[in-house]
């Protein structure tokens, strides 16, 4: 929920449904710009992802149209990564590697019992006949 506007139409105040209306989440540059998406009470939203990047955003709307008046808000936050220990603990999108890890120990463990427990039988057999 961002903001909330009326607009005086047919003697009575009403939501305000402008579709040009932009946010912007700023560091230096605009990281995202998105438009605004107003509901039936007038309320503006919209979601998006912010950047994995630490430093101190901010969140402007600086709507300019003639014949209404000029709307500029700002609200700073500030935005860290999270901690290594604030994910998931299993992440869908690494199953692959997960895979991969097991399949490699799968292996491993194949190889050490092949390695461990075969016989070569011509080695014996020479031996025998010495």
């Amino acid at each position: 929920q961002w903001y909330q506007r009326r607009v005086l139409g047919n003697g009575k105040w009403e939501a305000f449904k402008g579709s040009d209306v932009q946010l912007e989440f700023v560091r230096i540059d605009p990281f995202v710009r998105a438009f605004l998406v107003p509901d039936e009470g007038g309320v503006f939203k919209v979601g998006f992802k912010v950047p994995d990047v630490y430093g101190v955003y901010q969140f402007k709307v600086d709507y300019d149209r003639v014949g209404y008046t000029h709307l500029y808000s700002t609200t700073q936050v500030s935005v860290r990564p999270f901690h290594h220990t604030e994910y998931e603990r299993f992440i869908p999108s690494a199953y692959p590697y997960y895979a991969s890890a097991f399949s490699m120990l799968g292996g491993l463990f194949i190889f050490s019992f092949v390695f461990l427990y075969h016989k070569d039988t011509a080695v014996e057999k020479a031996k025998k006949t010495e």
